[in-house]
């Protein structure tokens, strides 16, 4: 046995009998406001709850937070911030006024938004006379959307009548229904924040995703604040965690209820993980407008033009946009269209997310949508690769694949961890299809990276091709110099992280690291034909006199024999002291052993103890023992050189 979280909201026309039914169903009163007792109607959200017997043979309790939402035209804003996280809308219409204005106005929001679970509980039914015909005209309001065959069912919270039996519809549909998903992200749009003696900040708000526990250090959005939960509450009852779908009460320590002049957490805020990135400005979306009229409403069948300031309702908030379409200067009413909102302060959003536009001076719904890009660009908008992303991703905004294959069409190239952070699927389900298209080659992989596989192979190629055009041009260096690769090819990666991920790439294949070269693994470095014999006679002159060699000047006086200098120096035969000064690798091997045996005998030794030591020169001897110094073989104190080890 286990409890079944869900939320129930309620939405209808002011003075349909919402409150009243959920008192009813519940036993508890949802208006809590004075002001709500007093004019009879829900100004905030109420809330109460319902525990239930699930209808399966399981054992299982459904545990129901019941959120009333005010149906008054002036409260709107609180509605949506109500129905935004619902699993199942209880759509109040009272027998005696039927459909009304804000009936149809919370019709079209809880479209927009997505619910498509809802019964309509037809209060006040013993008030009429012809009940048949109500419930007709219920139908005929219904007809040709998608709630067109949901139950209604007759209602009075005076007599009781039909309550057991709306009781029973929506056990019937919780039980039915699967468990609200967990995807391991935690958000909370915050609709109470207070403070209480001896007790401090507390917050309300529906727990839409994730878990909470005590103890857990938490994000407010869109302030980019943090905050500790001290204490977790659910249905007044504490909880070492809380799971997705329920009513949540958190004390948090670490953040003050905001006033004027002062940050904080408050209605509106998003607690959520710190790993789940920042708030931004701009998003790019799917709208769309119904075509059905709201009674006395005329200005809510107008187009809605471009560039025209909106409010965004979203959570428990709503923030001032400006809203550019795509294409086209108006979304007519039945339409839908891509667009953009860039708001004047940060928004904390999911792609998959729905949220509804409105005008707040008019005091109409304008629109609904679906966020599509959660992190949009404002110089990318009418680029046609966003376009082409958008388009994708709005043929199916809530499937997993649609999302993925549209964002490496467009991107390329994505970590594993960062992937779809800000979405409702879980790392594990994002890990899971990743590596489906991986293995169907749609995707490639590369330690915590992953690519699209026809880029990527492209992008790969043309590495290894400029790798291998250096050694046909320069045959006797080791290989490309990495710099030099990155200049080239870092204009087709879309981060400079990516440039180490396609090297380490590359040396998991058929190519390897020579220094700070990058080198074929076949490839060995030869003098050309008109070099060997200035190879020849440097080695012939280097190797006449070990601890004596003659300077660089002398032994490449020619441009052929500087090439062939640096040839040798680049395959260790020579070692080049400083920019004058070079020796040949085993005479400089002679000295190291010189004078690592005196050292170690003698303890210390000055630069001329040790010149007469090995015979060489101060033009030779200085610099070997500098390199000496930096290679960490020895240590210079004062006039003195020990060895490194020896100097504890």
């Amino acid at each position: 046995m286990s409890d079944r979280h869900f939320i129930l909201g309620t939405a209808g026309h002011i003075d349909h009998g919402k409150s009243s039914l959920v008192k009813t169903l519940t036993g508890t009163d949802p208006d809590r406001l004075p002001e709500e007792k007093q004019r009879g109607m829900t100004i905030e959200l109420g809330f109460a709850n319902l525990t239930l017997p699930a209808s399966d043979d399981s054992g299982d309790e459904l545990i129901v937070g019941v959120v009333d939402v005010p149906g008054h035209a002036d409260f709107v804003k609180n509605m949506v911030a109500g129905v935004g996280s619902i699993d199942l809308a209880l759509f109040i219409v009272a027998a005696d006024d039927g459909w009304m204005p804000q009936t149809e106005e919370h019709y079209q929001i809880l479209q927009y938004l997505g619910v498509t679970r809802a019964i309509v509980a037809l209060t006040k039914s013993d008030l009429v006379d012809d009940l048949e015909l109500v419930l007709e005209d219920i139908r005929e309001n219904l007809a040709g959307g998608p709630w067109e065959s949901i139950e209604i069912i007759p209602t009075s919270s005076h007599t009781g009548m039909g309550v057991d039996q709306l009781r029973q519809r929506i056990t019937e549909i919780f039980t039915e229904a699967d468990p609200v998903a967990d995807s391991g992200k935690p958000r909370l749009p915050v609709d109470r924040a207070f403070s209480l003696k001896g007790v401090g900040t507390v917050v309300t708000g529906t727990l839409i995703d994730g878990t909470v526990s005590a103890g857990d250090d938490l994000a407010i959005q869109p302030a980019g604040l943090k905050a500790h939960v001290r204490n977790v509450q659910s249905h007044r009852a504490d909880q070492d965690t809380t799971p997705p779908g329920t009513r949540t009460a958190l004390n948090l320590t670490g953040i003050s209820v905001a006033q004027r002049g002062v940050e904080g957490i408050s209605r509106g805020s998003v607690i959520t993980s710190p790993e789940l990135g920042d708030a931004v400005k701009v998003i790019d979306v799917l709208l769309e407008k119904s075509n059905r009229e709201v009674r006395g409403q005329s200005k809510s069948t107008r187009p809605v033009k471009t560039g025209r300031e909106v409010l965004f309702h979203y959570g428990s908030a709503s923030y001032p946009a400006r809203m550019h379409l795509l294409g086209q200067r108006s979304l007519d009413p039945g339409g839908r269209v891509l667009a953009e909102l860039r708001f004047h302060d940060p928004v904390f959003v999911f792609v998959g997310d729905r949220f509804v536009l409105r005008d707040a001076s008019l005091g109409v719904t304008l629109a609904g949508g679906v966020v599509l890009d959660e992190a949009a660009n404002r110089r990318m908008f009418r680029k046609p690769w966003q376009a082409t992303f958008l388009e994708a991703r709005a043929e199916n905004p809530e499937d997993l694949e649609v999302l993925i294959r549209s964002q490496f069409i467009r991107d390329k190239a994505a970590s594993q961890e960062a992937l779809l952070a800000k979405s409702r699927f879980s790392l594990d389900e994002i890990v899971a299809k990743t590596d489906e298209l991986v293995e169907a080659g749609v995707l490639a992989r590369s330690g915590s990276w992953v690519f699209d596989q026809e880029w990527w192979e492209r992008v790969s190629g043309q590495a290894a091709r400029l790798i291998l055009a250096f050694h046909q041009e320069e045959p006797d260096l080791l290989g490309l110099p990495a710099k030099e690769l990155r200049d080239a090819i870092s204009p087709e990666l879309p981060t400079a992280k990516l440039f180490d991920v396609l090297v380490e790439g590359l040396y998991a294949d058929d190519f390897a690291k020579a220094g700070p070269r990058i080198r074929h693994r076949d490839h060995q470095p030869k003098l050309p034909p008109e070099l060997k014999g200035a190879g020849e006679r440097i080695r012939e002159r280097l190797h006449e006199d070990l601890m004596a060699p003659p300077n660089k000047g002398e032994l490449a006086p020619k441009p052929a024999d500087e090439k062939a200098l640096r040839f040798l120096i680049q395959m260790g035969e020579v070692v080049e002291l400083d920019p004058k000064t070079v020796i040949a690798t085993t005479g400089y091997e002679k000295i190291r052993d010189e004078v690592v045996a005196f050292l170690k005998e003698n303890g210390k030794g000055t630069a001329s103890e040790l010149r007469q030591l090995t015979g060489t020169s101060r033009r030779i001897l200085l610099p070997v023992l500098e390199r000496f110094d930096t290679e960490k073989l020895t240590v210079r104190d004062g006039d003195y050189r020990t060895l490194k080890k020896q100097r504890a």
